[in-house]
């Protein structure tokens, strides 16, 4: 009996001399494997050799780590990447208008030109410098609003009213550029909950833009759905692609930046986070060669 004690005791001890060598050879292979995954950029996790609850949750703690911090190194890099072409992108928006009025300067030192000239380059420099406050600006506000600095202040407004006014202000500039836009809207549309300063902004910048980019019908509606009030923005734009409408909300996105040098693609995307942050949504789509810029308004 004394006997069968001993090697039941002799076979247990092995048993567990057994499962210390391998869980000190399972933590070796681990250790090894993770000072691989952190010298290399990888995706792979790390894996256990044999069933062991105790290494197993601690590997699930590991691997958990090891997502995050893979995520966080891929948000880094975007950040980064993104920080790049908004100088490149803040870079080439000043330098445009700067060179335009550095130019028109140098012309004006030219004794040789007449007062009509003078007053001509004199008249553009004006503009350019106005362009370049404007373009100042918008940098300024864009940071503010993503930086969660731009006070939304909430009352009941009236959407139409304050629209009219804007379009009536903007009558000259739609004449002066052969524009008819067609107007409809119901004068009869609920209030809503919104701030009035911010709803002028969005209003003016989308007018702004397609005066900008009109090329030939624009419409401009507002009319009650169901629990919304929905506001459009319609203009032709036979070159502009599906896949870049979805694009137009993006910062410094613009798809005449190479063409033309002259848009920002700031108003827009200051648009879209002025209607978001006061509880509306808005979306871009091209429907038979038209840009429309669609809001919904919550009553």
């Amino acid at each position: 009996m004394q006997n069968l004690i001993t090697i039941i005791l002799s076979i247990l001890l092995c048993i567990n001399f057994t499962l210390l060598i391998l869980r000190r050879n399972e933590i070796k292979l681990i250790t090894k494997k993770l000072k691989i995954i952190n010298n290399n950029d990888t995706n792979e996790l790390l894996r256990i050799s044999y069933p062991n609850s105790n290494i197993e949750d601690l590997l699930l703690e590991i691997n958990y780590t090891l997502k995050l911090n893979k995520e966080i190194q891929c948000k880094s890099k975007e950040m980064d990447l993104e920080l790049r072409q908004a100088i490149a992108n803040i870079s080439h928006d000043l330098r445009t208008p700067l060179t335009s009025i550095m130019g028109y300067i140098q012309l004006l030192n030219d004794k040789s030109i007449s007062k009509d000239e003078h007053a001509e380059y004199l008249l553009i420099i004006e503009k350019r410098s106005s362009a370049l406050k404007d373009l100042i600006s918008s940098f300024y506000d864009l940071s503010r609003l993503q930086a969660n600095e731009y006070t939304i202040d909430i009352e009941k407004i009236n959407l139409q009213s304050i629209l009219c006014e804007l379009i009536a202000t903007y009558y000259e500039d739609f004449n002066n550029k052969n524009l008819e836009p067609e107007i409809n809207i119901d004068e009869n549309a609920p209030l809503i909950y919104g701030d009035k300063n911010a709803v002028i902004r969005i209003f003016t910048n989308l007018i702004q833009n397609i005066l900008k980019h009109a090329e030939g019908n624009l419409e401009i509606s507002l009319k009650l759905e169901g629990k919304y009030i929905i506001t459009e923005f319609s203009n032709k734009a036979v070159e502009l692609s599906e896949e870049d409408a979805k694009k137009v909300f993006e910062r410094f996105f613009t798809a005449d930046r190479m063409r033309s040098g002259q848009n920002t693609g700031l108003g827009l995307a200051i648009t879209k986070i002025l209607v978001e942050k006061q509880g509306h949504e808005i979306e871009a789509v091209k429907r038979n060669d038209n840009l429309i810029i669609r809001i919904k308004w919550k009553i």
